[in-house]
């Protein structure tokens, strides 16, 4: 929607820069043309970012809950990446995604657009993950994942680590989903690393259901030449109730849901994408 506006507004203030030049259509004036409309493109690009860091700034310490934060983002990342970033989501299992808030998130995580691709997925509720400290170190997209309700974690299993559990245990409880990528690094391939069975005490500990998700072929958003859209693929299995694991421990759980994740990818590869 914001990619259209941007479109239409360039193209009217294009239109009036020209019958206001009395243009004549040389090579100079198709280029001038062209010139203005490119930079009513970057003008507006701008405005928009500033509006949105506007966003993050006042609205940060609002309840990281309120839906309408969520959607406001989820508005600003699909026209960055979708429009900017060339990538075309081919979506299936809609009817998997929950619209209640009692669940937690399980992916593969392949590279680091990961979770604003799944944001704009689980759009029917706010969703927050638990992700990589170093992330919250950046001005900016700090107060973004503050603001939203993400929560730092370290790559070790330290006392912070499980602190930062026991609060994603609790937001899940009080009503905000979270995601998780239980691989604990990004894999830029569409093969699964083993599973960390920790991770799933998330779910367990808040009593969630969990929704598993498959990623495809999300590493070609980061090769460095890309002329046309590049097409990445994401399928929401069916939701696992928590009264249908709650007497696995986490390694069996973890086990499950990697071979439910494990064969949608081998499904991916043998079909022609």
């Amino acid at each position: 929607m914001l990619a259209l506006i941007q479109i239409v507004i360039s193209i009217i203030l294009t239109v009036l820069f020209g019958i206001n030049s009395a243009i004549t259509f040389t090579l100079i004036d198709v280029l001038t043309i062209i010139l203005i409309f490119l930079l009513s493109n970057i003008a507006i690009t701008i405005i928009y970012i500033l509006l949105f860091v506007v966003f993050v700034y006042t609205t940060e310490k609002i309840d990281y809950r309120k839906y309408w934060k969520h959607k406001i983002a989820d508005l600003a990342t699909r026209y960055l990446f979708r429009f900017y970033y060339r990538a075309r989501v081919i979506l299936t299992g809609k009817e998997n995604i929950p619209r209640e808030r009692n669940y937690v998130v399980y992916s593969n995580h392949i590279e680091y657009t990961d979770p604003i691709f799944l944001m704009q997925v689980y759009n029917k509720t706010p969703l927050a993950f638990v992700a990589k400290e170093p992330l919250f170190k950046y001005p900016v997209l700090k107060n973004i994942m503050v603001g939203l309700g993400n929560l730092p974690i370290t790559k070790f299993a330290d006392r912070s680590a499980l602190e930062t559990i026991l609060k994603a245990i609790k937001q899940v409880k009080g009503g905000m989903p979270m995601g998780i990528f239980p691989e604990g690094k990004r894999t830029y391939s569409n093969n699964l690393i083993e599973f960390k069975p920790g991770a799933f005490k998330l779910a367990q500990k808040a009593k969630a259901d969990i929704s598993p998700v498959v990623l495809y072929n999300m590493h070609d958003l980061s090769k460095k030449v890309r002329i046309f859209p590049t097409k990445v693929y994401i399928h929401v299995l069916p939701m696992i109730k928590y009264e249908d694991y709650k007497d696995l421990d986490t390694v069996s759980l973890s086990q499950k849901v990697y071979e439910l994740i494990d064969n949608q990818l081998d499904l991916y590869k043998t079909k022609e994408l």
